[in-house]
């Protein structure tokens, strides 16, 4: 099955080395303020800003346990992610991280599926002048895109049906993730040679794991996710809500800088480990390989100007078929 809309005092930032439409996995914008994944740059693209909490694509709820509840609201899209979303999804969670009255953050998607991945209409449409603009581009959206690592407080990932390229990282970027027994995850985009974001798959599963599953685009399964270690909690889709809740109330009840401390501790773990070289490594080289484009890329993206993008997918599609 393919889917195919596809707190303490603020430390220093990590010095990190200069590295390099409906559908799925190439990330949006850079975070501000960002603890995490920072990254030196020379400009910043012309990203969408949000300055009030009127948001369009997003709904923000802080209830009275604590907890934010960001809902991805693009159901029309299955929650496609343009470049509004994401600032948006950006400027809720650096909110809820400042807000006294948050201690614990939920992201979820409203109608038929948690997330698509990105929106493919738009990006046939962005163009870019060099490599070196290109390059900017892809660092912004990393840094924006990785905000639920890089702020302090907990999120969690409440995901139904459908976690397909944008969507599936975005989960993984989450601290916990608790997903429906009907979901499907995956990276379908590399299929239609879109580079993704995947610099966070080798540090969760085993490297067979890993290669198999970036190697054949092929999508995982719910139950297949939690075996491996990409989720945290399978459970049925009538029980979603309650589950998330319940493990948000219970994360909530922890003090929150003990909260805020672990999870820093713990991210820092992955780091020293690597997971940051490796990442600028893996950023380098997208950021060349994503200007300098495959020609079934090349083909997708003029057949989705000329005759749809259903069509553009159907027809990418075929390759495929009968090979699983």
């Amino acid at each position: 099955m393919i889917f195919l809309w596809a707190a303490p005092k603020k430390k220093a930032a990590i010095d990190w080395p200069e590295v390099p439409q409906v559908l799925l996995g190439t990330l949006a914008r850079r975070a501000p303020n960002a603890e995490r994944f920072q990254t030196q740059r020379g400009s910043q693209m012309d990203a969408p800003t949000v300055s009030s909490p009127n948001y369009e694509h997003l709904l923000y709820e802080v209830d009275s346990d604590h907890i934010c509840w960001l809902t991805l609201n693009r159901p029309e899209k299955i929650n496609a992610m343009n470049n509004r979303l994401l600032a948006e999804l950006r400027q809720g969670l650096l909110r809820a991280d400042k807000d006294d009255d948050v201690r614990v953050v939920v992201i979820r998607g409203s109608g038929k599926g948690f997330c698509a991945g990105h929106d493919l209409v738009e990006d046939a449409n962005e163009v870019f002048t060099s490599i070196y603009h290109y390059r900017t581009h892809f660092f912004e959206q990393f840094d924006t895109f990785t905000t639920p690592w890089q702020i302090t407080k907990p999120v969690i990932a409440s995901v139904h049906k459908v976690a397909i390229g944008k969507g599936f990282e975005l989960s993984l970027f989450c601290d916990i993730t608790i997903v429906t027994s009907d979901t499907k995850m995956g990276y379908n985009e590399f299929r239609y040679g879109i580079l993704g974001h995947c610099m966070f798959l080798p540090w969760i599963v085993n490297m067979k794991t890993a290669k198999d599953i970036m190697l054949t685009g092929g999508e995982v399964t719910a139950h297949r996710a939690k075996e491996i270690g990409l989720i945290t909690e399978v459970v049925e889709p009538d029980q979603l809500h309650e589950a998330t809740l319940k493990k948000a109330r219970l994360m909530a009840a922890i003090p929150p800088d003990i909260q805020r401390i672990h999870k820093m501790y713990l991210n820092r773990v992955y780091e020293m480990q690597g997971l940051k070289n490796a990442t600028a490594y893996y950023l380098e080289l997208v950021a060349i390989a994503g200007h300098q484009t495959v020609p079934e890329y090349t083909e997708l993206m003029e057949t989705i100007k000329k005759d749809g993008l259903r069509v553009a997918l159907d027809k990418a599609q075929k390759r495929y078929k009968d090979l699983e």
